[in-house]
């Protein structure tokens, strides 16, 4: 296996999480609350219905003037199907115009190839006098996994995808007057990465190369990657009460930088390769945001939410690991050059408040993809120097079919009595069919996927409870 191989491979363990089918841009997650979802998450930074706003907005907790819980679970279901073809390109023998190819294609078609999830949240705010007050926020903010069929033709390319993260996040705010508020955060998130690459089971050419090699590879795994790693960083917000009715909040999340380590394996590659059975690291640079948010209530029942979120997916450039066993070939090895575009959010929702009791609310959002567009010319050339093969490479992967999203959303809050109330809230998400074009170079054995995504779409439920003490 060569390292120009293994870069596509541990890109994929590098880039996984909770749920694509979260269906955020890039692999950032919106789903923090019950009642954000109903609304959108328009102005989640801002309204403070319950202490899930300490998730975007560490001032949050100087609305409130009694210990106040709020848990929630979100259920993503999402669908994402590809269709295209996988064409093989076997080197046989070697012409005056370079490598000689035997080729082979096959039908490449995966449907609902993300994996559904439940995604917990869980929030404490609490006041220490007239004046500060602090929080505890645990919810995930990054997520991503995708598990295509063991005989999908293109499991050379991309087979399972996997990240868990959680975000532990205490603050501290401080109620300048009756107008301001402002509060500080730290984060600890936690990241876990899996990966496991293979042979598709029903390897077309597998035949073939047994007659070569003696050995059928069909289902044999190509890497399996797994790693974990931890990282701080922290958040700073401010709230404007402007009036009785209105209320303006902005909020910046700092970059992570988390660095995970594990181990990688291989069943092909020889036991003297740096990255059978060894250690290894990689860096992930996940972006910085900022919120912004405008909540106001009308005299009639009605109020109305204004959002917007600003990702700083452009400092995503490259994925680089390190092996320390390989020397200084793999350190650093260049995985893989994604050059995210940052991109915005933009979300409005309405409420209604029945009563005392009841509140119904309505949200849409605009979210755009963080996956760049238009074709990699530099993996292009790469692939075209190593192999003879011209190839088009798009920037888009299987691993990442992102692309731009809107949102439609409904939700609602029964209030039981002062202290209890539940949340409820249901999202529908779907996105453009993209063209995705991708390639992988395993010792000159090339895979190259040629098609796209011909649905992205999820469904979203939320439930989510609140207690003040």
């Amino acid at each position: 296996m060569n390292k120009k191989y293994l870069r596509h491979a541990v890109l994929a363990a590098a880039i996984g999480s909770v749920s694509q089918g979260a269906m955020a841009a890039g692999f950032y997650l919106q789903e923090t609350s019950a009642s954000g979802l109903g609304r959108a998450f328009a102005a989640e930074n801002t309204i403070g219905d319950n202490a899930s706003i300490l998730a975007r907005n560490p001032a949050g907790s100087a609305l409130f003037d009694t210990y106040t819980l709020t848990g929630g679970l979100t259920y993503v279901d999402p669908g994402i199907d590809v269709t295209g073809d996988v064409t093989y390109y076997l080197p046989v023998d070697v012409g005056p115009d370079g490598i000689i190819y035997a080729e082979s294609s096959t039908v490449a078609d995966a449907s609902d190839y993300a994996t559904s999830a439940f995604i917990p949240n869980g929030y404490l705010a609490a006041p220490i006098n007239d004046d500060w007050s602090w929080g505890l926020a645990m919810y995930t903010d990054f997520g991503l996994e995708t598990d295509f069929p063991d005989s999908f033709p293109g499991t050379t390319i991309s087979n399972k995808t996997n990240l868990l993260t959680l975000n532990i996040q205490p603050s501290i705010a401080y109620d300048i007057n009756d107008t301001f508020s402002i509060g500080a955060a730290i984060n600890f998130l936690y990241a876990e990465a899996e990966l496991k690459t293979t042979f598709p089971t029903d390897f077309p050419i597998g035949a073939v190369i047994e007659q070569n090699t003696g050995v059928n590879p069909a289902g044999a795994t190509i890497l399996d990657v797994k790693g974990d790693g931890w990282d701080v960083s922290w958040t700073v917000g401010a709230l404007w009460n402007i009036d009785d009715n209105t209320r303006a909040g902005i909020s910046y999340h700092a970059k992570y930088d988390p660095k995970l380590k594990g181990d990688v394996n291989s069943d092909v590659t020889p036991a003297a390769a740096p990255f059978d059975d060894a250690s290894g690291n990689l860096t992930l640079n996940l972006p910085d945001t900022l919120e912004l948010g405008l909540y106001h209530r009308f005299e009639n029942n009605w109020a109305i939410a204004v959002g917007y979120m600003y990702t700083n997916w452009s400092r995503f450039e490259r994925l680089e690991a390190f092996i320390p066993s390989g020397g200084e070939e793999f350190n650093p090895l260049l995985i893989k050059e994604e050059n995210f575009v940052s991109g915005s959010r933009y979300s409005l929702a309405a409420e209604y408040y029945f009563n005392d009791r009841v509140t119904v609310r309505f949200g849409y959002a605009h979210d755009e993809g963080a996956a760049r567009d238009g074709f990699n010319r530099h993996e292009e050339e790469t692939i075209k120097e190593e192999t003879g093969l011209d190839l088009p490479v798009t920037w888009r992967t299987l691993s990442i079919p992102d692309t731009d999203r809107q949102w439609l959303t409904i939700g609602g809050t029964y209030k039981h009595n002062d202290r209890l109330s539940v949340d409820a809230g249901l999202a529908y998400l779907w996105g453009d069919d993209e063209l995705i074009q991708e390639v992988s170079n395993l010792n000159g054995f090339v895979t190259y996927y040629d098609g796209g995504t011909t649905k992205t779409e999820a469904w979203l439920f939320s439930a989510g409870i609140n207690y003040s003490f």
